[in-house]
């Protein structure tokens, strides 16, 4: 039975010891890398996205995943059987062993074909399920507790949330399922070949010492060697990535700013203060990427030189064994094709570490994110009870972000139906005790609070915000539920009649409308939402006084009850 034979017929054991061997070895390393910064950086991120129910199943996912990676460097192993098998049938001028051995590597081509369609679907099917856990955790997590909001107030806070919901996160699933491949390819592949190549090596002399299966060593230290040479020269690139992460994230929020204020640049004709802030931040990013270039050129350039250098001495090594009769050229083409994978499959992660060092900093960004959501609250609030019919403060006292106290000794008790209006110089406090009525002070606070329910308490601010969608939609912001009837009176008595007709209309409202026309549609959401408490900050700073007055005389006849204070 010819080698080519013996290879074809041992293939389903091969594939399952294989697979043992490789599950095994996956568990160890798994739990290894599992106690450094990295590994716990990566938990921290793929934990969430996990339950049982999910969990069994991406391991049979990554199980048949494996399979797949194992029949690809199995077909690709007997490959070279087959090319060696054409080229030494050619050679000895055997014309049915030719034809016999062009039909099973057309067969080969068409099964490896086929294999990487399959495992090229499983990659993509992963990435979108991932991705859809993912999003899901991150978004989820940033929009509860109201972090969205107190993160904002942090002086620490992360930089470009959205860049890392959305890009950061899609770019490290898509470098996770990358580079796990490839590293089980690496280390498949190494062992197939290797093996194979360990068959074919005949003794190597240098300088007069005889070393059995020599080129088998020498490729293994000689690619090690190189490897641990690239990540010394590549290792800056992570942070040079971290910071090109941010500055691009920082230059596109300028950008937004831009847009989203056009018509205040405008009216101070800013636009030559706002080309110099934009130019300023691109710079920053040109100067960053001046310092990447210059580092990947480096690796890049050591790379190809070490993948060029090392081509021609499977063919120099194996020359003198040709030329002594002891191998035919089919054996010299094999080594080749072994010598290359090889090669290949142990340089994988000095080829890919340039693209890790930018894997490395979304990881980062992705786990300081989560920490960042995962942080305490380091200041005391005050006592909370809940009245559904009146408003008491306590003895309540604010606190500054740097612990300074910036009111004191407020007490205050109204019932329902009654209001009060906060007077004050600017800047001492007034906009502040709103936001902690309405459960937005962060800094801390100190006292007793007893009001009605969060969910029956409705907080205005100056510039009320417009989602995304209908004018219905953004009226009835976030679950005011009413007929259309209703809602189409509301707007006229809020002196908003001319928008009935758009109520289905799908625009940009929050830049459509205008300063008066948003506070009017607020005006629009407490008639309809019917709170039990008011809080106004300048809800009415952009009306004229006839339609303020209107529009407080309004809430008073058609919500006697309320409590107000603004």
């Amino acid at each position: 039975m010819q080698k080519w034979q013996i290879e074809l017929y041992s293939t389903p054991l091969w594939l399952l010891k294989t697979f043992g061997g490789v599950a095994a070895a996956l568990i160890i390393i798994v739990l290894a890398v599992g106690f450094t910064r990295f590994g716990r950086q990566f938990r921290q991120v793929l934990a969430p996205c996990l339950d049982r129910k999910s969990s069994l199943r991406i391991v049979l996912f990554i199980s048949l995943m494996v399979v797949l990676l194992l029949t690809e460097v199995r077909l690709n192993v007997l490959g070279t059987f087959m090319t060696n098998g054409l080229y030494t049938s050619m050679q000895k001028a055997d014309v049915n062993a030719l034809w016999m051995f062009a039909g099973l590597n057309a067969a080969m081509v068409l099964l490896r074909a086929f294999n990487g369609a399959v495992n090229d679907f499983f990659d993509q099917a992963l990435s979108i399920k991932w991705s859809e856990r993912l999003n899901k955790v991150l978004v989820t997590r940033w929009l509860a507790d109201k972090n969205y909001y107190r993160l904002q107030t942090h002086r620490h806070t992360p930089d470009n949330i959205d860049q890392r919901i959305q890009q950061d996160a899609q770019e490290f699933i898509a470098n996770t399922i990358e580079f796990v491949r490839g590293m089980l390819n690496s280390a498949i592949t190494s062992i197939g070949f290797g093996v194979v190549l360990w068959g074919l090596a005949g003794v190597l002399n240098i300088f007069g010492i005889e070393i059995p299966h020599g080129i088998v060593y020498f490729v293994f230290i000689f690619v090690i060697l190189a490897t641990v040479i690239a990540m010394w020269i590549g290792h800056p690139l992570i942070g040079y990535n971290y910071e090109n992460e941010r500055l691009n994230g920082d230059y596109r929020y300028s950008l937004v700013r831009v847009r989203d204020h056009a018509e205040s640049i405008a009216f101070y004709h800013g636009e030559s203060v706002e080309h110099a802030r934009l130019s300023q931040r691109f710079a920053m990013i040109v100067r960053n990427r001046w310092r990447i270039a210059r580092q990947s050129v480096g690796l890049s350039g050591f790379n190809e030189m070490f993948s060029q250098g090392i081509q021609l001495l499977p063919i120099i090594l194996q020359a003198p064994r040709v030329l002594s009769g002891q191998i035919q050229i089919g054996d010299v083409q094999q080594t080749v094709q072994s010598f290359a994978r090889l090669q290949k499959a142990l340089s994988f992660f000095r080829l890919f570490y340039e693209q890790f060092t930018a894997y490395r900093a979304r990881l980062e960004r992705l786990s300081d994110f989560l920490t960042s959501m995962d942080m305490p609250e380091a200041a005391t609030e005050a006592e909370h009870g809940r009245a559904e019919s009146s408003l008491q403060l306590e003895n309540i006292r604010l606190l500054r972000p740097n612990g300074n106290t910036l009111l004191d000794n407020i007490n205050l008790s109204l019932k329902k139906g009654e209001s009060i209006l906060l007077k004050g110089p600017s800047g001492c406090g007034k906009t502040s005790l709103l936001r902690m009525l309405a459960g937005l002070w962060t800094f801390g606070s100190q006292g007793k609070i007893t009001a009605p329910d969060m969910a029956q308490t409705l907080f205005v601010p100056q510039r009320p915000y417009v989602p995304q969608g209908t004018l219905r939609e953004a009226v009835c912001y976030p679950h005011i539920e009413t007929d259309d009837a209703t809602l189409r009176q509301t707007l006229q008595e809020c002196s908003l009649g001319h928008l009935a007709e758009h109520l289905d209309s799908d625009k940009d409202w929050q830049h459509i409308l205008s300063p008066g026309e948003l506070q009017r549609v607020a005006f629009a959401r407490i008639l309809l939402a019917k709170p039990q408490m008011i809080l106004l900050d300048e809800a009415t700073a952009a009306l004229d006084e006839p339609t303020e007055a209107h529009l407080y005389r309004l809430i008073r006849e058609r919500l006697p009850d309320s409590i107000m204070v603004s």
